[in-house]
């Protein structure tokens, strides 16, 4: 797993609660994989409160997602929703989860944020 998403998950581990998450009672499991390999990480959320484990146990929903799309999302350089609504990204169980989950990326900058609605990469040639 990529340093930034590991970091990310140990992050939230250690930040034990979420002031967003307080009206969620939820399990969502995200399954990050290039290929053969998937990493599993499980947040369980209990009114805000976050615990993140490695189990690969059923979840309310579950994301999976390439380890470089998700290292992408983490660094803000796209949006869940924008991934999931593409297809980049897929959903299993409650389709909910990626509203409430993206809450927990970085936000992203105005300009690429701007990018993406618009379809473009970036300043024409």
């Amino acid at each position: 797993m990529k340093t930034s998403t590991a970091a990310f998950f140990d992050e939230l581990g250690r930040r034990r609660h979420e002031p967003l998450l307080e009206r969620i009672n939820a399990t969502v499991r995200f399954d990050i994989g290039d290929g053969a390999s998937v990493d599993h990480r499980l947040l369980s959320i209990d009114k805000g409160d976050i615990r993140v484990s490695s189990e690969n146990v059923p979840a309310d929903g579950t994301v999976i997602i390439s380890e470089s799309l998700l290292d992408e999302i983490i660094n803000g350089r796209t949006g869940a929703m924008a991934a999931f609504l593409r297809g980049a990204l897929l959903v299993e169980g409650d389709p909910g989860v990626v509203v409430f989950v993206q809450r927990l990326f970085p936000g992203r900058s105005a300009s690429t944020a701007g990018r993406e609605a618009s379809g473009t990469e970036g300043p024409s040639s």
